[in-house]
Parts: structure tokens; sequence; C-alpha cells
């Protein structure tokens, strides 16, 4: 072989790898989302594929064969990648249900992304990675020294390999979806099985790779990008779909079991996790984390609005903290930060935001980088940034990120967090909490009830106070009434950061907390012991005003504190465990307490409480045996990828045989 084509050829192999191994990613996002251990899973399989290919390329390597048995393979792993982006949509939905909950499927997805990518992707990049021991055989025959072969083939894979990768990131996958960046791959493996070919004895192998071309140009022309929305769960009906740059978008209307219409934005395997959130009608988005976090200009001024009220929100959720303040706090100017551009235009589009206040929006922006580079000044700055669905960036919850947020506070201003987690002892809450707490002095928890959600406060240079919110006005029996009621209780705000380690940009550790979070939040299935010095009816009244006021921690402490359990007590340990999201210890909480004497009255709660969370407890396990089943299936994913491999020697040994 000459080396111009062999340039070619490599140049396109290294291309292809690359693209396929930052598609598979993307492709996959609708179903296992683009966390770190998926990426580890994709970019693990790949490499192992790209070196067991070489070792077949090393095997099949002949002087006067390597032609055509390179054109074999890449034909044969081109049509691997064009049938890929058909199957993932089935394979997905398969591995990963829609109605998973979110916060019990990291097994599921983990497990599932490796075996998908074993089954979808190893095999076309298996074949492409023995492109260079066969090309550098080819070249050495046609009289190259085997050095400067060696040299010309690898220069080419990996200038190959550069422009796949910032093709793929900031051309294709923006431009023209995951499904045809693969099949554009896939295209360019087959141009290259069709090059190495073209010799005598290789027509008949260039002539099918030309078949196969046009076949691919038709399913590259008649299907876009992928999606879940055959999948989507029932009472939603997809309103719209975009492959951004960052990530995969979907935008849904859900019937609400109160009747209302609810719209909501879906990142990746959204699942049942919401990223916007729009009800018709209404400001407020239904006792949702973002409403909870109305209250901290009045926290800034010491009860009162601060005059001409600026608002910086940092993750900009489609506009819902710029919808939300905007109605609770006329007149505010909120600027937002959103790093997606597609965020933006999704919330202009369908979310009624970003139009007709005085803010600012700032799209395409990450948030770190304007925090740090902005001059202005504003009394409220909002943090509501996720990537790949589940993390807070852990340059976002740095100590030098909060010392560049302090500066762009105003003297008294707030800093307002969103952050997931069962209770404030939770490693990510109290993380966080520490590390505001280095740079402010303190950092308060409010949990927002019926969620797993907190909402982390602290205040520049000025002690908080939540007792200035008793002296808001709101209409009695409103929402924001609900809201400011509980929030001006000092006994449910939690102090956080005690004992624990503080975040900096040298050693960003979270995205391991919060892959401990998701992969064991299932709770203890067991009823807590109950045993303390205080008197079970003292804790009782006790623990029922805790309970109230939606200090759901205060209330198991109190309960724990008891001489002895009572229905009662266990009643209400059970709706503390169910409230964090423990169901199977929800469950059994209620179990103990109708084991003791209670009245008719409150056995009939009990046993409606048993009914009740059983029901929330079958997602839980579906969401383990979907783990379970995907995890033997990964084994067995092993197991395809060898067989290919074995197949492709035994087929290219007898490719160019004479006879």
């Amino acid at each position: 072989m000459k080396p111009a084509p062999a340039a070619v050829i490599a140049a396109l192999a290294g291309f292809a790898e690359m693209s396929l191994e930052l598609a598979a990613v993307r492709i996959f996002a609708p179903f296992f989302g683009d966390s770190a251990p998926v990426w580890t899973n994709v970019i693990g399989v790949m490499l192992a594929a790209m070196a067991v290919g070489a070792w077949i390329g090393g095997k099949l390597a002949d002087p006067q064969r390597g032609a055509v048995r390179l054109a074999l393979l890449l034909g044969v792993g081109g049509a691997f990648a064009v049938v890929a982006p058909f199957l993932s949509v089935w394979v997905g939905g398969f591995l990963v249900p829609a109605d998973l909950p979110l916060d019990r499927a990291f097994a599921a997805l983990v497990r599932g992304s490796l075996f998908a990518t074993l089954l979808l992707f190893a095999p076309p990049v298996l074949l492409a990675g023995a492109t260079t021991p066969l090309l550098v055989t080819s070249l050495t025959a046609g009289g190259l020294r085997v050095g400067r072969a060696s040299a010309l083939v690898a220069t080419w894979v990996i200038l190959g390999g550069l422009i796949g990768t910032f093709a793929t990131t900031h051309l294709l996958v923006p431009g023209v979806g995951s499904r045809a960046t693969v099949w554009i791959a896939a295209a360019a493996l087959l141009i290259c099985a069709a090059i190495a070919g073209m010799g005598r004895s290789g027509r008949s192998v260039a002539a099918a790779v030309g078949g196969a071309g046009i076949a691919l140009s038709a399913a590259f022309v008649l299907h876009g990008s992928p999606g879940r929305a055959a999948d989507t769960l029932p009472g939603q009906r997809v309103l719209a779909e975009v492959e951004s740059r960052y990530q995969y978008l979907q935008v849904v209307d859900v019937d609400e079991p109160d009747g209302r219409r609810l719209r909501a934005l879906k990142i990746n395997e959204g699942l049942d996790s919401f990223h916007s959130v729009w009800l018709a009608d209404e400001a407020f988005t239904g006792g949702r984390y973002y409403d909870w976090h109305v209250v901290t200009p009045w926290l800034a001024g010491d009860g009162r609005r601060p005059e001409s009220l600026r608002v910086l929100s940092l993750g900009s959720a489609a506009g819902t903290f710029e919808r939300l303040f905007r109605a609770v706090h006329p007149g505010c100017v909120v600027d937002s930060v959103e790093i997606d551009p597609a965020v933006v235009d999704l919330g202009r589009a369908w979310f009624d935001t970003y139009d007709g206040g005085a803010g600012r929006v700032f799209a395409g922006v990450d948030a770190r980088s304007f925090v740090d580079l902005a001059e202005e000044t504003w009394h409220v700055i909002l943090v509501d940034a996720y990537e790949r669905q589940i993390y807070v960036p852990a340059h976002l919850a740095s100590v030098e990120f909060y010392r560049a947020v302090s500066d762009r506070l105003e003297d008294g201003g707030v800093v307002s967090v969103n952050v997931g987690g069962l209770s404030s002892d939770d490693p990510v809450v109290r993380t966080i909490g520490a590390t505001m707490a280095a740079v402010f002095g303190e950092a308060r928890a409010l949990a927002v009830p019926s969620s797993r959600n907190f909402v982390l406060v602290a205040r520049k240079r000025v002690s908080l106070d939540p007792g200035v919110l008793r002296a808001v006005p709101a209409s009695p029996g409103s929402e924001l009434s609900r809201i400011l009621e509980l929030s001006a209780r000092e006994d449910a705000w939690q102090s956080v950061g005690e004992r624990a380690e503080v975040l900096t940009d040298d050693r960003p550790f979270l995205d391991s907390l919060h892959e401990e979070f998701y992969a064991g939040s299932s709770g203890s299935p067991r009823a807590w012991s109950i045993g303390g010095p205080i008197g079970s009816q003292e804790v009782e009244v006790e623990a029922a005003e805790l309970a109230t006021a939606g200090d759901w921690d205060g209330a198991v402490a109190a309960i724990r504190n008891a001489a002895a359990a009572t229905p009662y007590l266990r009643l209400l340990l059970g709706d503390a465990r169910w409230r964090r999201g423990d169901f199977e210890g929800a469950r059994e909480e209620y179990r103990a307490a109708l084991t003791l004497d209670g009245g008719g009255a409150q056995r009939a709660v009990l046993e409606g409480r048993l009914v009740e969370v059983e029901s929330s407890i079958l997602p839980l396990e579906r969401a383990r045996s979907a783990g379970a089943r995907n995890g033997w299936l990964a084994a067995l994913g092993v197991l395809w990828v060898s067989a290919v491999a074995i197949g492709v020697l035994r087929l290219g040994r007898r490719a160019g045989t004479p006879g």
C-alpha cells in the first residue's frame, strides 16, 4: 500500500474511534445520564476494545493479504456502527425503564451503561483498533521502512482522533445529533474499507462497502437525534427535544394528581427528576424547592426587602427563579447565568421566562467565570447549578468559589444554595455547608418539606436571623404564608458544617460524596431503637410540634430520647423516615407501631400509611431488580465482545487465502 491512501485510512480510523467514544456517551445520555461512572465505563470499554483490536491486527498482519483483511475488518466495523443507533433506544429503554426513581437507579444506570457500551460500541471500536498493525505491515510490504511506516500511521491516527474529538463535541452532536454523528463515524470506517479494498483481490469488498454507504446515507437523512419519547411515563406528553452541546433536554407536560397542568424540563436520563417547573397560571411551583428561596431578600434586609433589589441566579432553571422572584418581589432585577444556551431558548419558548423583566441573561457562560470576572454586586445570589444531573460542580462548591461569591454580595447580602440530601448530616450537605461557613462564618440548612432538597444559606458579615421573617406580611393561607411560617422558626434551620472537611479547588472530592449518596440512599430497613431519659408523653408533645414545623431531624432526635416507644412515636418516626426517602424504614416503623397497643383510629391511620408506603417501595424494588439484572448483563457483555474478537480473528485469517 502507498503512503497516501494509508494516511487517509489512518486518519479516518482515528476520527471514527474518538467520535464513537464521545458520541456513545451522548447517545446513551437520555437513558443512563453522563455521570462520572458512565464516562468511566465508556472510556474503559473503548480503551480495552482498541487494545484487543490492536492485538487482532497484529495476529492478522500479512504482507500479501493485509489490505484485504483490513478492508474486511473495517467494513464489518462500519456495519456494527450503522446499527448501533437503531438499537440504542430499545436497549436503553429496556435497561433503565422511565419509571425508575433517579435517586435509587444508580446501580441500574452504571451497570446498564457498561453493558450497552460492550454490546453496541465495543465491536466497531475493536475492529477499528486493528488498523495500525495492518497498515504498518502493508506499508513495509510496499518498501517503506518500519520506523517511517509506524510514524506515518501513528501521526495520522492521532490527527484524525483530534479532529474527531473537537468536531464531535463542538460541531457534529449539537449540529446533527448523536445518532447522525455515529453514522458519520460509520461512514468513515466504510470509506476506509473501500480504500483498503481497491486492489484487484478486494473489488467485491469495495462494491459491498459502496452499497452499505448508500444505505447509510439514507439512514442519516431519515433519522434525527435520540430520545426516549416513546418511553415517557403515562400522563406525560413530550413537547420538545433538544440535543445541545452539553446535554439532552426534554420539555414535557405532566398531568398532576390534583388536576393542575405542570410543564417540566428534564435533563439526560430524567426519570422522576425535573430541572425546571412551570405551573399554569401560578407563580409558585407547588411547594418544590424553588419556592423556598424566595425568603432570601427578607433575610438580606432584616425583614424588609432591600431597596432596588438585585438578584443573581447562577444556574437559572430555565428562568424558574426569575419568574418566581419577579412575582413575589415586584420590581426586583434578576440577572441569570446559564452555561447552556439551549436551556435559555427552551425557557423562552415553553416556560414564559426571560421576557418582561429588567434583568439580563448571560447564556453560554460558566457561573464560576462569571463571579470571578463580574464587577457588580447583588443583594441575593442563588446557586442552583448541577452538571450531569446529579452533581453540584466541584468548582462551584469550593472555598475559592464562595470567596468570589462573597465579593459579589452587598454587605448583609445572602447566598442561597440548592443541595440534595436526606438529612442535614448528609455528607454533601455537611461538606458544602462547611465550605460556606469557612468563608461566611456560619451556614444554615432548611429542609424543604416533602422533598430531598435543602436550602443552604449564609450571610455576608452579618449573622443570619430567621426570626425577622415573622414580620413579613402575607395573605393568610397562601403558599407564601406557609413558607414564611416554617422559615421563620429558628429550629427549622440547622447549623451545618461542623466536623466536615472543606472543599478546595485543589481537592474536588465532591463527586465521590454525590455517588455515595445516590448509591447508598436506601436506608436501613429496620425500626430504630427508642430508649432515653425523657417521658414518652412529654416527647410526644415536643415531637408533634417539631414535625408540624417541618423540623423532622429535631423530631427524630427527640423521639429517640423517649423512655419507651409508643404507637404515636413510631408513627412519627415512620413519617420522618418517609420524608427522608427511607420508605422501607418507614414501613418497619409503621409495622412496629401496629404491634403496640393503640386505639382503633390510630390503627386505621397506620394501616393507611402502610398501604401508601408500599406503593412507594415498588419503584425501589424495580430499581434494585434492574441494577442486579444489568450487572449480570454486563458480565455477558464481556463474553459477547470476546466472541466478536474470536469470530473476527478466524474470519480474517480466511480472508485473502487462495482457494
